[in-house]
């Protein structure tokens, strides 16, 4: 036989500080707060994320040169042989090379590439057509190749300059 339902089985009056017995979850103006404040938020940090990221790409290029050019200068005087650097174009490519009898052999393999977006601007010593820069075996820079500056860049005008003199010395500046 079916119960009938009687206002103690039923309540009507509220539970709870949320209303309704067995109410759960936000309102719907609720939630359309917590997305118009997490769209502002993300309105404003995706262009500071985008900018740090290139500006990012511009000093790991830089910092991975100038990593490059210290181990091949200590290797060209560990070794006793001299080492060459070329900046090769399209896509940009920075080979480090080292003399083996009238050879050059890779070393490392692999050729630095720096982010597609990142520009690079070489030059070595007075000769605008210079495209090597040559590493003695006591670890200097030939005289005609100093100084050799490599200058990367992004469409941001972020700066990264990697400098090495004569003696060897090796700088960078990021602006």
């Amino acid at each position: 036989m079916p119960r009938a339902i009687s206002s103690r089985t039923c309540r009507t009056e509220p539970r709870g500080r949320r209303g309704r017995a067995g109410s759960s979850g936000f309102s719907l103006p609720e939630m359309m707060v917590v997305v118009a404040i997490a769209g502002l938020l993300m309105a404003v940090a995706i262009p500071n994320f985008v900018r740090f990221n290139a500006r990012d790409r511009v000093a790991t290029a830089a910092s991975d040169l100038k990593a490059a050019l210290v181990l091949a200068r200590q290797a060209a005087v560990a070794r006793r042989v001299s080492y060459r650097v070329t900046v090769l174009s399209g896509p940009t490519r920075i080979a480090i090379e080292r003399r083996v009898g009238e050879d050059w052999v890779a070393d490392p393999a692999q050729p630095l590439r720096p982010h597609p977006s990142v520009h690079l601007d070489s030059s070595f010593g007075a000769d605008p057509n210079n495209t090597d820069l040559l590493i003695d075996p006591q670890g200097m820079v030939r005289s005609e190749d100093a100084p050799a500056a490599f200058v990367f860049s992004n469409d941001r005008s972020d700066t990264a300059t990697v400098r090495m003199v004569r003696t060897g010395r090796i700088r960078a500046h990021f602006d």
